[in-house]
């Protein structure tokens, strides 16, 4: 899934912004790319505030807020969340060469929004979709794309799946988890358990009891035989990060 959130001052334009954004995603953006649009923030602090628990992929942000503005916000997302992709929405048209500083990717102007928002949703969207591994899902409502990243964990139930996914959405599918496994098996997934199959990236720990627990709190059973390969396998794991 790919959030959308919106930080403007102005609450009549980013109510305006915002039916935009809806109208563009349910008829000019393909089904299967799952789209999330946020509440709508009216300053930095209330970004911020958000991030703590949820993540954001597209941020629309006005530049000439009270107290800290877009770019003092855009400074501090490009230390603490660099993944969030940044489009700078102004009035002031003299801003578009200081934002460069801050590597938007993209410089809307307010008066021209209808003319410049369907070009740059698309092309920023396709940006998260093909910048990213993907994998392609036939569920129980219709075909859906999902980021490799946004995967928590997978869980076999008879002759189906359920994808868990960051947003804390569940998607049924129906299939074994074996083709799970096949679908998985480049990238960074591990079979834990004949029902579960986790991403690595998205451990929190394993606890005293031995069972593993995920970001979203969930807590998973290990097999007996498969500890000591996962545990290997998730010590390679972090290994990779810690010398990229």
């Amino acid at each position: 899934m790919i959030t959308i959130a919106l930080c403007d001052d102005n609450t009549q334009f980013a109510c305006l912004l915002r039916q935009h954004l809806q109208r563009l995603c349910a008829y000019n953006v393909p089904s299967r790319v799952d789209i999330s649009i946020a509440p709508t923030f009216s300053s930095a602090d209330e970004v911020l505030e958000y991030l703590q628990d949820n993540t954001i992929d597209i941020l629309f942000l006005d530049i000439d807020m009270p107290k800290t503005n877009g770019f003092e916000l855009a400074k501090a997302l490009c230390n603490a969340h660099p993944n969030t992709i940044i489009i700078f929405v102004s009035s002031y048209e003299e801003f578009v060469y200081s934002s460069f500083e801050y590597c938007p990717f993209q410089f809307l102007r307010k008066a021209h929004l209808d003319k410049e928002l369907e070009i740059t949703l698309k092309r920023v969207i396709e940006k998260c979709v093909i910048g990213s591994e993907s994998l392609v899902f036939d569920t129980t409502e219709g075909e859906i794309l999902l980021r490799v990243r946004d995967i928590l964990f997978f869980e076999g139930q008879k002759n189906y799946f359920y994808i868990y996914t960051s947003q804390s959405k569940v998607y049924k599918c129906r299939g074994t988890m074996k083709s799970v496994d096949a679908l998985t098996e480049k990238y960074d997934f591990f079979r834990i358990h004949s029902a579960y199959i986790v991403n690595l990236e998205h451990i929190d720990n394993i606890n005293s009891k031995g069972f593993l627990v995920m970001k979203n709190e969930k807590i998973l059973s290990i097999s007996k035989k498969r500890m000591q390969s996962f545990k290997g396998a998730y010590m390679e794991f972090i290994r990779r990060r810690v010398t990229r």
